[in-house]
């Protein structure tokens, strides 16, 4: 299987993941998890900021590591919501089974957690980095 099919995969069972999770929802409101950030002005929104997907070994049978940023942007006056909804979402990837097409999730951690004000401190970014590892089912 193909980078980009096994790229595919895993952002498809981790956004089905994400979107099935009441809590999340109820934290960022209906429909606020996205691919790419949306043109309106809705706040806030969880987004896929970076997906980077390479061989874990030498051959692209032998396994995939994904490395992979997920943010949430607030307009609020503080980085609770930010902070709180990025939370949500690291806590439901982590306990939920991430279901792939054609692979199977070896493991999946969180590398990182950051949260910051926006540019021209008009609200808060926080964004958790994640590193997966994919297998081909056999």
């Amino acid at each position: 299987m193909s980078l980009s099919c096994v790229q595919t995969a895993l952002r498809a069972g981790l956004f089905s993941l994400l979107k099935a999770d009441g809590v999340l929802s109820g934290l960022l409101g209906p429909d606020r998890i996205f691919e790419t950030p949306p043109r309106a002005d809705a706040f806030p929104y969880l987004v896929l900021e970076s997906m980077e997907t390479r061989p874990l070994l030498t051959e692209i049978g032998e396994g995939m590591v994904h490395s992979l940023a997920l943010s949430v942007f607030s307009r609020k006056l503080s980085r609770d919501e930010a902070a709180q909804a990025a939370g949500r979402a690291a806590e439901v990837l982590m306990t939920g089974p991430v279901s792939l097409t054609g692979n199977r999730l070896v493991n999946l951690t969180i590398t990182s957690v950051l949260s910051r004000k926006l540019r021209g401190g008009r609200g808060y970014r926080a964004s958790s980095s994640l590193r997966a590892v994919t297998e081909p089912l056999t």
